[in-house]
């Protein structure tokens, strides 16, 4: 995921394999005594109730573990870790983030699972480098248009929030390639999200969608679209252009038919179609169109 050796300041950002190959620091105090040399902090399941401005001296950190603590608040100090590349905060009691922390301008992966955040703030809109962010199991209801400035962002999981609508300028991270937005609230799908040229998983089963926009087909690099456990009665035939899909989950909708050509799904290896109102001549007409695809009904 990290370019190595880029130089910021006087220190080199390592690669994801340097970071894994370097001292690992499970104590606080010890990396203070030698800051300048620590990379990599562990500090998972420590009873932090704050990430404290001491571990913001920590100067040349570019890696954190801070999952399973009770942090509650997030030191503005923490813009002085300007080398951080990968922050786990997951399973704490993080309700929102320092506005400084939006200046950690080399950041490229951000867990923030299992938190309390009820909106995707404009503040993250400034993290133009982060291509990984993870903010499942939060309340989130909102997400700020901001978002559309994460121009890096290749990877965003939004799972089991409480999100009723998508904002039509997510469709502008052009780099995106694994959408999350299962198990929310919503009614509607933006047609905008066609412009995500380069998604390869887009997962919103467990909704309270009602139809899908045609322009979903024009998703090339597509291989998974997860649509299951939501109220759909009918399939655009645009998704038969979706030639390079390998999973079409359908299952638990209100389907009496799919389009005609499903064979154009010349990638496709399973279909989830459990749960739905097809005839048995549908279903045959189905299973005959497609010999090589497991359909599991």
């Amino acid at each position: 995921m990290f370019a190595s050796q880029e130089v910021c300041g006087q220190v080199a950002l390592l690669s994801r394999q340097e970071l894994e190959q370097s001292p690992v620091y499970y104590n606080v105090e010890k990396a203070l005594e030698q800051k300048e040399a620590v990379y990599h902090l562990n500090i998972r399941q420590q009873n932090y109730y704050s990430f404290t401005p001491d571990i913001c001296q920590l100067e040349n950190l570019q890696y954190v573990n801070a999952m399973k603590n009770k942090i509650a608040e997030i030191a503005p100090e923490i813009s002085a870790l300007k080398h951080l590349q990968d922050a786990n905060f997951q399973e704490n009691y993080i309700r929102n983030l320092p506005d400084d922390f939006f200046r950690l301008s080399n950041l490229k992966a951000l867990n923030l699972n299992h938190n309390q955040f009820s909106e995707l703030s404009a503040g993250f809109g400034a993290l133009r480098q982060l291509e990984t962010l993870q903010l499942s199991e939060n309340r989130l209801r909102s997400i700020s248009p901001q978002i559309s400035r994460m121009r890096s962002l290749e990877t965003l999981n939004l799972n089991y929030n409480q999100l009723e609508t998508i904002p039509a300028p997510l469709g502008e991270l052009r780099q995106l390639k694994d959408l999350s937005l299962s198990q929310n609230q919503l009614h509607t799908v933006p047609v905008t999200l066609s412009k995500l040229k380069k998604l390869e998983s887009l997962a919103l089963d467990h909704n309270q969608i009602t139809s899908v926009p045609r322009q979903l087909g024009k998703l090339k690099e597509l291989k998974s679209l997860l649509l299951g456990y939501n109220h759909l009665k009918s399939v655009p035939k645009e998704l038969t252009a979706l030639h390079n899909l390998e999973l079409l989950d359908l299952s638990y909708n209100q389907l009496t038919a799919l389009p005609a050509n499903l064979k154009k799904m010349k990638n496709l290896r399973t279909l989830l179609l459990m749960g739905n109102k097809l005839p048995a001549s549908e279903t045959a007409r189905i299973q005959q169109e497609l010999p090589h695809v497991t359909v599991i009904l």
